[in-house]
């Protein structure tokens, strides 16, 4: 209780830094006049902050500001040449101050100044960086920033990313604070990215050599069920180790970066459930709690030995806490180069993590607590997507930010947001607004996620933002399944949101109402594309002009059809491209099902004959759209 009453106060101090003080009578006018100073002989980091922070303001003011290396008049000081002391500052952090009548940003480690930059044009120029294609920055003569303004910032997080689309983009990623290299790529002088050598995840057959030593060594594999498997290695095995370490070390030699803030090795089972059951694999697991990441923290911590003993002070040796992994140990603590990604695959998300009335979670916060005890480097895998369902709508808004808020509580260092990775095929739903939530909550998990949400919103989706929001509120008010509410990232339409026929024309109204304030082509392509997550749902759950009773819903389910393939939509989930394209009864399916009628098959041959007999029959056993009528008076 005491370390999570100090993480809150510690967090509590960091938010207050956000928040400017009362401005007083002596508060700064920066305008056309004021330049950028940057010391005589500037590093890198210098240079390139001063020309973002030069080209920010000129875009603001109109015209152009110059970058100067002597002071003459008023000025914002950047590096060096300011006079914040950012001694007591944490590494990439930074420190925004109002001294002798001027401005003084300076950063620490290799992220720190550009860091303070961009939160310099946010605060107080308005930008807003809210995709990779959107970005707000007002036009002004002028600017104030209070006299009495000193901020100070040190990151939540050593590393955060999240593989949504404009996430890839460095700039979007040095404005919102995402410092992963797997997704991205920032320019060395803004302090590079944070990466995963030879592999992000599943890089144990790999290392291993498992499959190349099938054959002469089959104690090398693992015993499983009584078979030995090639899908996972021996963990006990010295030669095993023995080819994992020098594997690892043959990576660091040719990729490791001395320059880098931290690399990263990921040491990591691979993504299966055949575990090594031998006889010395199962005697070290039982003495050390009986659980099967026994046998994987003593692996990952002789090969995080050597790494350490190799001169690789910048280096970490990651694995996971992953399904069978996902329970710590007794009686072995992983090394202090060594990070433990414990992963929430098997979680509820209608309800927070933390939340002691969903028995989902509960299981994963002792996990995380347990781990807490032992690991000083946690990292968190987590998912933010339906990957069985990704067309239709995936309500977890409510806990984007209080799930990476407890992440922070419980000592991760660390945060990957894993979702829609194939969202070029399969583009419907909020992945922009959920992309933007996830960076602002790592940016800083006591931000005003409301107010982050709102000001998205309205400039992504135009005049009827409102209308958007409405929907959003009531998609997350009924997230789940029906009775206990459990929202799963393999989640059914029927369970992922309980509605009733009158909630269901509320949110149809909320969508006419943003369609029809939209301002220009572009909102409105926003606008549509999201609501076809909804219609998806209605059409997979035969809701709204889906429903059963109503006799155009064929022509309806054609319609959302053709408009799917209209928005470049080629796949309803996760490794499906194309597999909904050649359904031929369309008009007679749940369009969660388009996807297992494929032309050749006899069930898609007998769907289309009986559905055909049905559309015929539909105006008559519907008294010609009556009963319809009359379902939509109720609720």
């Amino acid at each position: 209780m005491k370390k999570l009453l100090c993480a809150m106060l510690c967090g509590c101090m960091l938010l207050s830094s956000f928040v400017l003080a009362y401005a007083s009578d002596g508060d700064l006018t920066v305008d056309a006049g004021w330049s950028v100073l940057i010391p005589a002989e500037p590093t890198a980091y210098e240079s390139y902050a001063a020309e973002r922070l030069s080209s920010g303001l000129s875009e603001v003011f109109g015209v152009q500001i110059p970058v100067v290396t002597s002071a003459s008049g008023r000025y914002i000081a950047l590096g060096a040449a300011a006079a914040a002391d950012v001694s007591g500052v944490a590494v990439n952090g930074y420190r925004i101050a109002v001294l002798d009548g001027n401005i003084h940003i300076a950063g620490t480690g290799v992220r720190g100044l550009i860091a303070g930059v961009n939160r310099f044009l946010e605060t107080f120029c308005g930008r807003k960086v809210y995709t990779s294609r959107l970005t707000v920055l007002p036009r002004a003569d002028a600017v104030t920033v209070p006299a009495d303004t000193d901020i100070r910032y040190e990151p939540f997080f050593e590393y955060t990313d999240t593989d949504w689309r404009s996430p890839h983009d460095a700039e979007y990623s040095l404005a919102n604070g995402l410092t992963g290299g797997v997704y991205r790529r920032l320019p060395a002088e803004a302090g590079a990215t944070v990466d995963y050598l030879g592999g992000f995840c599943h890089t144990m057959g790999g290392l291993c050599e498992t499959a190349h030593y099938a054959d002469a060594h089959p104690e090398y594999l693992a015993l499983h069920d009584g078979k030995r498997t090639a899908a996972q290695p021996c963990l006990t095995n010295p030669d095993v180790l023995a080819i994992a370490t020098r594997n690892v070390l043959a990576i660091l030699a040719e990729k490791h970066d001395p320059n880098a803030s931290l690399q990263i090795v990921s040491v990591t089972q691979n993504d299966n459930q055949d575990y090594c059951e031998c006889e010395r694999c199962r005697a070290f697991e039982k003495a050390h709690g009986g659980v099967q990441s026994a046998t994987m923290v003593n692996f990952v911590n002789q090969i995080a030995d050597a790494v350490k003993e190799a001169g690789y002070d910048n280096v970490a040796i990651d694995t996971f806490a992953y399904q069978y992994t996902r329970k710590a140990p007794k009686n072995i603590v992983p090394r202090d180069n060594v990070i433990i990604r414990l992963c929430t695959i098997e979680c509820c998300f209608a309800h927070a993590l933390d939340d002691p009335s969903c028995e989902e979670n509960v299981s994963l916060m002792q996990d995380l607590n347990d781990w807490s005890a032992i690991c000083e480097r946690i990292y968190v895998w987590d998912y933010t997507t339906n990957y069985l369902n990704t067309c239709m709508v995936f309500p977890d808004f409510g806990v984007i930010r209080r799930n990476i808020r407890v992440f922070y509580e419980h000592n991760v260092k660390g945060v990957y947001e894993e979702g829609n990775y194939y969202i070029e095929g399969c583009d419907t739903e909020f992945g922009e607004l959920r992309a933007y939530m996830i960076a602002k909550s790592l940016q800083d998990p006591y931000c005003d996620i409301e107010n982050e949400m709102n000001g998205f919103l309205s400039a992504y989706y135009g005049a009827g933002w409102q209308s958007v929001r409405s929907a959003l509120d009531l998609y997350v008010s009924r997230a789940g399944t029906a009775g206990k509410g459990h929202l799963h990232i393999y989640e059914s339409p029927k369970g992922s949101m309980q509605l009733s026929n009158r909630e269901v024309r509320l949110i149809d109204g909320y969508w006419a109402e943003a369609k029809n304030a939209a301002e220009n082509e572009t909102v409105l392509e926003h606008v549509e594309r999201s609501e076809l997550s909804w219609r998806f749902w209605k059409a997979s759950v035969n809701k709204g002009e889906f429903s059963l009773l109503n006799p155009d819903r064929y022509d309806e389910k054609q319609k959302l059809f053709e408009d799917l393939q209209a928005f470049g939509v080629n796949s309803l989930n996760e490794g499906g491209s194309g597999d909904y394209l050649d359904c031929i009864c369309v008009r007679y399916a749940p369009a969660n099902e388009w996807n297992m009628y494929e032309a050749d098959e006899f069930g898609a041959r007998m769907r289309l004959l009986f559905g055909k007999i049905l559309e015929r029959l539909t105006p008559l056993l519907s008294a010609f759209g009556v009963y319809y009528r009359l379902s939509q008076k109720t609720n």
